[in-house]
């Protein structure tokens, strides 16, 4: 084998060097660098990524305080209008309540004087057909005596009044 030949092994060393040198400088000056700086701009992207994350994340606890503080606001603000309609709603239906209870109090004060006129009509009728009535009877019993009918007449008048008078 060849590569096992002490007189080769000088140039050997030789080759072995320079091209371990050459392949240093090539690693050193080239590709080294370049991986290196491909890794510092990963790790400043990460660095940017997570501030740029950070700040978001700080913003959105900013945006959701102000959100819940909105809320509150605005329920704050719906319940003072639920109760200012239920307030006046209520005012409303009182305020209707008592205009339609004095209507009917009104009503029944009216409708309690037609029934009391309508009485006092009706028994000024059963008086005058009583009266009719007793007048005919008395005709009927009593032909001739025009005198005893005029007594018993007024009687049966001052009877029929003090009877209506006790109904009242």
């Amino acid at each position: 084998m060849p590569q096992l030949e002490i007189t080769t092994y000088p140039s050997q060393i030789f080759w072995l060097v320079v091209s371990f040198l050459i392949l240093y400088l090539i690693m050193s000056r080239f590709i080294i660098p370049k991986i290196s700086s491909v890794i510092k701009n990963r790790e400043s992207e990460i660095k940017n990524n997570i501030h740029i994350s950070e700040q978001m994340y700080k913003d959105t606890e900013i945006i959701n305080d102000e959100y819940e503080e909105i809320k509150k606001k605005i329920e704050g603000e719906a319940r003072g209008i639920i109760n200012y309609l239920k307030e006046t709603t209520n005012k409303k239906i009182t305020k209707n309540t008592e205009l339609l209870k004095k209507r009917l109090e009104q009503k029944l004060e009216k409708n309690e004087q037609e029934i009391i006129n309508k009485k006092k009509k009706a028994l000024k009728e059963i008086n005058k057909i009583s009266l009719n009535l007793s007048e005919e009877i008395l005709k009927k019993l009593s032909n001739e005596n025009r005198e005893l009918k005029t007594i018993i007449k007024n009687t049966l008048k001052h009877l029929i009044k003090k009877n209506l008078k006790e109904v009242d």
